[in-house]
C-alpha cells in the first residue's frame, strides 16, 4: 500500500524540482552543421531560460536525438551516431550540463539525376545552361539546400524568359538511407514562351513618333525580364519624365505580353545656380537653363553662362539636340560657345622659374560653332557600359590682341622694338575648320568618398588648310580616371592623360640687352593647346604654368597617384604624387614632379579640397596651397 502512495509523491517532487540553468556542449560537428544542430535543439533554447524543471530537461534530452537527425539531413547525413548525456550540477547553484557527441557517419551520395524539359523551352539556351551547371551531379554529397536553390533558380529563370505557364510535373529527392544513395528527379514543363506585343502610352503629351522612338522592344520579340528592365531604363534616361512605370498585361491565348506606360512628364524647364572658389580660378559662378522638351518631338536645349575671377573669364554656351532616326539616344546637335578672357603672352624658359621678359597682356576671344551627331553605344555586353560618342564639325574663330589695350611696360616696348618679328604673335586672328570625334565611357557608382569606378575619355581632331582652315593639324588625346575603395576607409585614385598633335611650330630667338630666349610657339589655336599644372593636375605648380614657354603646347603627358584615408563620416586625408608636363618636342619632355598631402570634406555641393604641395623640380619654390570648392567653370 505504501509503495503505491510513494510513486505519485515522487513524480510530484520531480515536477517541482527546478534546474537553475543548463549548458549544452556539442562535439563532432562544426561550421554550418553545428549551427543547424543548435538551431534545432530544444536544449539549446533552454540555455536562455532562467530556470526549467528537471523533468522538462530530461524530456528535451530524450528529444535531442531526433532533433539532431533532422538537423543533419540537409547536409546529406542520414545515419549518424548520437550520444546525449545529462549531468547533474556538481554543487548547488551550478548549471546542469548536457554533453552531446555526434558521429555524422557517411553522407548520402547522389546516385542518379533525372532532369527533363518539355514544352517550348526544351531547347532554350539559358535553360540548357542551367541544366549543365546542375550543382549535384552523380557521386556528389546530397545537399538539400543546393537542391532547393537550384530548382527555385530554374523556376525564376523560366519566368524571366517568358515561360509563364511553366510547371514541375515531378520534383523530388528519393533517399535510401541504408544504401546511402539518393535519386533526384526534376521533370519541368515550360509550356509556351510569351512574346512582347504592342505598347500603349495613354494621356502622353509627346508624339506617337517620339514614344515609338523611345520603345526599344519590337513586337514579336521573345520576352525577357532583362529586356523589360532595359525599356524602363531608356524611358528614365530620356530625361523627359518625372515618374516612369511600365506595366505588363499577359494574353495567354496569344502568348503575348503588352506594355502599358504610365508616365508623368517632368516640368519643361529647370534652372541651376552654382558658385565656387579655387586658388586656380578665384571666385566663380555658373547659371544654367535646360529646356527638356521644346515640343512634343522631344527636342532639347541646354544653355549656360559662367564667369570666374581669374583672367576675368566669361563663357556663354548653348546646345540644341534634335532627335534623329529610331534610336532613343541618337541626336543631331548644334552648339555654340563664346569665351572672353584676359590672357598673357609669356616668355618663360623651361629651366627657370622667372620670366625672361615681361608678359604682354591682351584680350583673347573665341567663338565656336559645332554641328554634329551624338549617340550612345553599348559595348562589351548588352548590359555593359554606355559609350557616349560625338562626331562633329567645328568652326572656331579665335583672336588675341595685346595692342588693343596697349598696356606695355618699358621692357615690352624695348623688346618689341628689338624684335619686330614678335608683333604678329601679339595680334592674331585664326579661323579653324576642324573635323573631330569624342568618346566618353563612364562607369561610376556611389557618391562622396564612396564614389568608385572608372571614366575613360578619348578624342581626335583634325584640320587641313586645303579645306579652308587657316591652320592644319591632327590631334589625338586619351585620359582615364580610376577610383578604387579598399575596405571601409581606404581609397586609391589614379589618373593619367596623354595627348599628341602633329602641328607646326615656329621658333623665335629673342634678345634684349644681356637677356635672350628661344621662344617656341605652336600654330595651334589656343583652345586646342595642351597645358597642365594647378589644383586638378600637377600640384605644386601654378595653374596651367606647365607648357612650352607657358603658352600652351602640342603634346601632354601626365599622371597622378593619390591615397585617401577616411577619418570621419564625410572627411578624409590624402597624400599624392603627380608628374607631367606639356611640351612641343616629344624628345624633350622634361616632366615635372609634385608631392603633397591634403584634406577632403564631402558636402552636398561637392567635395571641398585643400592640398599643400611641393614642386620637386623647383626646389627653391615654396610649398603651394591648392584649394577648391564647387564645380569647374563651364
Amino acid at each position: 500500500m505504501k509503495r503505491f502512495v510513494l510513486i505519485p509523491v515522487f513524480l510530484a517532487l520531480s515536477v517541482l524540482a527546478r534546474a537553475d540553468a543548463v549548458v549544452v556542449d556539442i562535439g563532432g560537428v562544426d561550421g554550418a552543421m553545428l549551427t543547424n544542430v543548435r538551431a534545432h535543439l530544444g536544449l539549446v533554447r533552454a540555455e536562455r531560460l532562467e530556470d526549467v524543471s528537471v523533468w522538462r530537461l530530461r524530456q528535451m534530452a530524450g528529444d535531442a536525438r531526433g532533433e539532431i537527425r533532422e538537423a543533419l539531413r540537409p547536409f546529406g547525413y542520414y545515419r549518424p551516431r548520437i550520444e546525449v548525456r545529462l549531468e547533474d550540477p556538481a554543487a548547488e547553484g551550478q548549471p546542469w550540463r548536457a554533453r552531446i557527441r555526434i558521429e555524422p557517419g557517411e553522407p548520402v551520395r547522389v546516385h542518379q539525376v533525372d532532369i527533363r524539359f518539355a514544352g517550348a523551352g526544351e531547347e532554350d539556351p539559358e535553360l540548357r545552361a542551367w541544366r549543365e551547371s546542375w550543382p549535384l551531379p552523380a557521386g556528389s554529397r546530397l545537399l538539400h539546400a543546393d537542391y532547393e536553390a537550384a530548382w527555385r533558380e530554374l523556376d525564376n529563370l523560366a519566368r524571366a524568359r517568358g515561360f509563364f505557364d511553366a510547371v514541375f510535373r515531378e520534383r523530388r529527392v528519393t533517399v535510401d538511407p541504408d544504401r546511402g544513395t539518393a535519386v533526384v528527379r526534376i521533370h519541368f514543363d515550360t509550356g509556351q514562351r510569351y512574346h512582347f506585343g504592342h505598347f500603349q502610352a495613354p494621356e502622353s503629351i509627346f508624339s506617337e513618333r517620339l514614344m515609338s522612338r523611345l520603345t526599344i522592344i519590337d513586337p514579336g520579340e521573345p520576352y525577357t525580364s532583362a529586356r523589360l528592365d532595359e525599356q524602363r531604363e531608356v524611358l528614365v534616361r530620356s530625361r523627359l519624365f518625372e515618374r516612369v512605370i511600365v506595366e505588363t498585361e499577359r494574353d495567354r491565348d496569344d502568348g503575348r505580353v503588352d506594355l502599358l506606360y504610365r508616365l508623368e512628364p517632368r516640368l519643361p524647364n529647370s534652372y541651376r545656380v552654382t558658385a565656387g572658389f579655387g586658388t586656380d580660378t578665384g571666385a566663380r559662378v555658373q547659371l544654367g537653363w535646360v529646356r527638356h522638351y521644346l515640343s512634343s518631338r522631344g527636342n532639347r536645349l541646354d544653355s549656360g553662362f559662367g564667369a570666374q575671377q581669374s583672367n576675368s573669364e566669361f563663357v556663354l554656351r548653348s546646345e540644341y539636340q534634335h532627335p534623329r532616326g529610331n534610336k532613343p539616344s541618337d541626336f543631331l546637335t548644334v552648339g555654340g560657345i563664346l569665351r572672353r578672357e584676359q590672357d598673357n603672352f609669356r616668355f618663360n624658359d623651361e629651366a627657370r622659374r622667372e620670366a625672361v621678359f615681361d608678359s604682354f597682356s591682351g584680350r583673347r576671344e573665341q567663338a565656336e560653332l559645332s554641328i554634329g551627331r551624338l549617340q550612345e553605344r553599348r559595348i562589351f555586353a548588352p548590359r555593359g557600359g554606355r559609350l557616349e560618342e560625338r562626331i562633329f564639325i567645328a568652326y572656331l574663330n579665335e583672336s588675341f590682341n595685346a595692342f588693343r589695350e596697349a598696356r606695355f611696360s618699358e621692357e615690352n616696348e624695348a623688346l618689341l622694338a628689338a624684335n619686330p618679328e614678335l608683333a604678329p604673335f601679339l595680334e592674331t586672328t585664326t579661323n579653324t575648320l576642324a573635323l573631330g570625334a569624342r568618346w566618353r565611357l563612364p562607369n561610376i557608382s556611389g557618391s562622396g568618398f564612396f564614389a568608385e569606378g572608372q571614366v575613360l575619355e578619348a578624342r581626335v581632331l583634325a584640320a587641313d588648310k586645303s579645306l579652308g582652315s587657316d591652320v592644319g593639324f591632327a590631334q589625338a588625346y586619351l585620359s582615364g580616371r580610376w577610383h578604387q575603395i579598399f575596405g571601409d576607409r581606404h581609397k586609391v585614385l589614379l589618373t593619367a592623360e596623354i595627348g599628341y598633335t602633329d602641328a607646326a611650330t615656329e621658333t623665335l630667338d629673342l634678345t634684349l640687352g644681356d637677356s635672350d630666349l628661344r621662344l617656341s610657339i605652336t600654330e595651334l589655336p589656343e583652345r586646342y593647346r595642351f597645358k597642365t599644372g594647378g589644383d586638378r593636375t600637377v600640384r605644386g605648380y601654378g595653374f596651367e604654368t606647365l607648357s612650352t614657354n607657358r603658352n600652351g603646347a602640342n603634346h601632354i603627358l601626365a599622371t597622378s597617384l593619390e591615397y585617401e584615408y577616411r577619418v570621419g563620416r564625410d572627411w578624409s586625408l590624402a597624400v599624392f604624387y603627380d608628374v607631367g608636363n606639356a611640351f612641343n618636342d616629344w624628345n624633350m619632355r622634361k616632366l615635372k614632379r609634385g608631392v603633397g598631402a591634403g584634406f577632403r570634406w564631402y558636402t552636398i555641393i561637392g567635395p571641398i579640397q585643400v592640398d599643400v604641395a611641393q614642386a620637386l623640380d623647383d626646389v627653391d619654390q615654396p610649398w603651394r596651397l591648392h584649394f577648391s570648392i564647387g564645380t569647374r567653370l563651364l
